[in-house]
C-alpha cells in the first residue's frame, strides 16, 4: 500500500498535464504558455515515476539500472522545470530583466550537462536502495547535486516573481485564487528544492545518497504538485464550489426563516405557494435559492394579509416589549418589528381587526435585493424566537380590558377590508411579488 501511495505525486502531475492539454485542444488565449505548462505536467509525472523508490528497487536486473534511473529522473525533472520560465514569457507577465529566452536556454543546457557528467564520472554504485561513492567520487556526486538544486531554484524563482506580482494586482475571482495557489505551490517547491541540500550534506559526510525520493522530499513534492493542480484548475472547480456555497447559504437562510414563516402561515395558510413539491420543507440543495425566493414572497404575502390586524397602539406595545426584553442597539429594529408581528398575529387569531399602523409594522429597506431582504427577515425571525416575547405580546393584546375581540377566525381569502375586492388584494400581492423579479 505504501508503494502505491508513493505514486500520488505522479497522479497529481498527470492530472495537471491532462487539464492543460484539454485547455490546449479547446482553444486558449495563450496557447504557447498552455503548451509549456502541459509539457511541465507530463515531464514532472515521468520524473516522479522514475524517482519513486519502488521503481529503483530491481537492482538484480542490471547493476547500473538504479543509478541510471536516478540520473534520468533528475534530468527529466530539470526538463520539466525548464518549461516554467518560458510560460511566464509567453503569457507576457512583467518579469525580471535577467530572464530572457536565450539566457534561460543557455542555463538549461549547461545545467543538464553539468549535472550528468559529474554523476557519470563519480563511479557511483548502489546497495540497498542507496548510491555509494568513494574518494573523489563524493565531490563529483555532490557537485551534480549542487547543480540540480541551483537550477531548480533558478527556474522556480524566475516563475514565482512575475506570477506573484501579477496576482497582487488582481481583484477577487477565480484567476486570483488560482494564481495564489500556484504561488503557494511554487513556494513549497522552493522548500523542496532547498531540501536537496540535505543530499549534498549526506554525500559529503557519509559518501551515500538515497536512490529515489526520501519521505520528506516525497511529501514536499506531493504538496507542491497538489497545490499546483488546484491552482491550475481553479477556473473549473472554483465555479462549482462557489455555486455549492451559494446553495448552502440559501439553505441556511431558508431554515432560519422557518419560525417567522410558520407563524404567518398558521393564521394565513392561503399565502403558501403550491409548486408541486412533496413538502415545503423538503427540496434538493440546487433548489435552495428558488426555495428561499419563494419563502420571502410567502412571508411578504403574509405581511399583506396581516396589515389590517396591526393594533393601533403597536408602537407603544413594541416599546414595552423592548423595555421588558432589552437587546443591543443593532437588534432593536428587528425586535420592534417582531413584537408588532406577534401583536398582529394575536389580533388575527382572536379576529380583532383594526386600522394597521403600517409605519411601525412590516417596514423593510426600499429597493433592496432578495439577499438583503432575506437577511433582514432572518434578523426578525431570530428576534421572533426570543424567549417570552410572543407570549408577552399575546398577553398584552388578548387582555379583555384592552381589546374587544370579535368572533375568532383565521385569515382567509374571503376576509377583506371593507370596500376592498378580490382584484385589489390580488393586485397588491402581485405588486409586492414583482419587486423581487
Amino acid at each position: 500500500m505504501s508503494d502505491l501511495l508513493a505514486y500520488l505525486p505522479v497522479v497529481a502531475a498527470l492530472w495537471l498535464g491532462c487539464y492543460e492539454l484539454r485547455l490546449l485542444r479547446d482553444g486558449s488565449d495563450s496557447p504557447f504558455a498552455v503548451r509549456h505548462l502541459c509539457r511541465f505536467g507530463f515531464c514532472m509525472a515521468a520524473a516522479m515515476a522514475l524517482l519513486t523508490a519502488p521503481t529503483t528497487y530491481p537492482e538484480w536486473l542490471w547493476p547500473w539500472f538504479p543509478p541510471l534511473t536516478h540520473l534520468l529522473g533528475r534530468e527529466t525533472e530539470m526538463a520539466a522545470l525548464a518549461f516554467l520560465p518560458p510560460a511566464v514569457i509567453e503569457i507576457g507577465l512583467p518579469r525580471p530583466r535577467l530572464l530572457t529566452t536565450r539566457l534561460h536556454t543557455g542555463v538549461t543546457l549547461a545545467a543538464v550537462v553539468l549535472c550528468a557528467v559529474p554523476f557519470l564520472s563519480s563511479g557511483v554504485r548502489t546497495r540497498h536502495g542507496s548510491l555509494l561513492v568513494e574518494g573523489t567520487g563524493a565531490v563529483l556526486l555532490a557537485s551534480s547535486d549542487t547543480v540540480f538544486t541551483a537550477y531548480s531554484l533558478w527556474c522556480l524563482a524566475m516563475f514565482l516573481v512575475p506570477v506573484h506580482r501579477f496576482a497582487r494586482g488582481l481583484g477577487p475571482g477565480a484567476l486570483r485564487t488560482g494564481l495564489r495557489l500556484v504561488t503557494a505551490s511554487v513556494a513549497v517547491g522552493l522548500v523542496w528544492a532547498l531540501w536537496g541540500v540535505s543530499s549534498i550534506v549526506t554525500v559529503a559526510v557519509d559518501n551515500r545518497q538515497s536512490v529515489g525520493l526520501d519521505p520528506v522530499g516525497r511529501m514536499l513534492g506531493l504538496c507542491c504538485l497538489v497545490l499546483g493542480v488546484l491552482g491550475g484548475t481553479a477556473g473549473g472547480w472554483l465555479s462549482v464550489t462557489t455555486g455549492v456555497g451559494r446553495w448552502l447559504r440559501a439553505y441556511r437562510t431558508h431554515r432560519a426563516l422557518e419560525p417567522l414563516w410558520s407563524a404567518l402561515r398558521a393564521v394565513s395558510p392561503g399565502t403558501a405557494l403550491d409548486l408541486g413539491w412533496p413538502s415545503a420543507r423538503l427540496f434538493s440543495l440546487h433548489r435552495s435559492e428558488f426555495a428561499l425566493y419563494r419563502r420571502v414572497i410567502e412571508i411578504r404575502d403574509g405581511y399583506l394579509e396581516l396589515r389590517p390586524f396591526v393594533p393601533p397602539d403597536a408602537r407603544a406595545l413594541s416599546d414595552a416589549a423592548l423595555a421588558r426584553f432589552p437587546v443591543p442597539a443593532t437588534d432593536r429594529a428587528a425586535m420592534a418589528e417582531a413584537a408588532v408581528i406577534a401583536a398582529a398575529l394575536e389580533s388575527a387569531r382572536i379576529g380583532h381587526r383594526a386600522s394597521g399602523d403600517q409605519d411601525v409594522a412590516l417596514a423593510y429597506p426600499v429597493n433592496c435585493s432578495v439577499e438583503e431582504e432575506a437577511a433582514w427577515l432572518v434578523q426578525v425571525a431570530e428576534a421572533f424566537t426570543v424567549a417570552g416575547l410572543v407570549e408577552h405580546m399575546r398577553h398584552r393584546v388578548g387582555r379583555p380590558a384592552c381589546r374587544a375581540p370579535s368572533s375568532p377566525s383565521r385569515l382567509g381569502r374571503d376576509e377583506r377590508r371593507p370596500g376592498q375586492g378580490g382584484a385589489g388584494r390580488s393586485k397588491g400581492r402581485a405588486e409586492e411579488q414583482g419587486r423581487f423579479r
